[in-house]
């Protein structure tokens, strides 16, 4: 809300849902006031650079949203292009892929981002049923500290893998799991009951998240707070 923001949708656009729904989320903001210019360069790199390199000073944010290897590339080679990332105020959104901790603090570190927690977000999303659930300061905090503790990691998941762990709004999209596989019901143009979409994962609610804290002798509540971020008190859902 605070200063002019440009969008560069670097989602594949044409057919692929990730650059139109972006586009259109972006555009309904701009629609309610928010003072936000959209670009859709998808996946041109020239243009995404050019873009970079003359409009990205002209705005008091940008945000660069897309596949997660994909703007790795866009930050890797803005370098060698004589882009400093540094010097533009960025946001990172990304969607259709896990990736790690290490990978995330990579990309703060790179474009001198100020907040890993409020300027990068990973979404959770479908062409059945669109954006479906989100990353946020809380979910991020939660990986990082599950990062760093194995046995809360023991505690919250059955793979050494730490999988890409989201919150939704169960009033537009359910989730439920059976035998390890993610269930979705959710109002579509074709409404989807206990539908299989083939991801294996979990379900947690936000007591038991908070719970399994405790029982470790943490207090998620308290880290939150130390670390200045406001927890939802919505559902989990975590996807391998």
């Amino acid at each position: 809300k605070k200063g002019s923001t440009l969008l560069i949708n670097c989602f594949g656009m044409g057919v692929w849902i990730g650059g139109l729904i972006t586009y259109q989320a972006f555009r309904m903001a701009s629609l309610r006031g928010n003072p936000v210019t959209i670009i859709t360069p998808g996946i041109n790199k020239k243009e995404i650079f050019n873009a970079l390199q003359k409009l990205a000073p002209m705005f008091d944010n940008v945000i660069l949203s897309g596949y997660p290897p994909f703007i790795k590339d866009i930050v890797d080679e803005s370098e060698s292009m004589g882009i400093d990332l540094k010097k533009i105020p960025i946001r990172l959104v990304f969607a259709a892929e896990s990736f790690t901790e290490k990978f995330r603090d990579y990309l703060v570190e790179k474009c001198g981002i100020k907040s890993a927690y409020y300027d990068t977000m990973n979404i959770y999303g479908s062409a059945e049923l669109g954006a479906m659930a989100f990353e946020n300061p809380g979910t991020i905090l939660i990986r990082k500290l599950i990062l760093n503790n194995p046995d809360l990691h023991d505690s919250f998941f059955e793979d050494k893998k730490i999988p890409t762990l989201v919150q939704y709004d169960p009033r537009f999209a359910n989730f439920e799991i059976k035998q390890k596989r993610i269930l979705i019901s959710g109002h579509s143009s074709t409404n989807l009951i206990r539908y299989d979409i083939g991801d294996n994962g979990g379900v947690y609610q936000y007591e038991e998240v908070v719970g399994k804290f405790k029982e470790l002798g943490l207090d998620l509540i308290k880290e939150a707070s130390k670390a200045g971020i406001k927890l939802f008190e919505l559902p989990f859902v975590y996807i391998y």
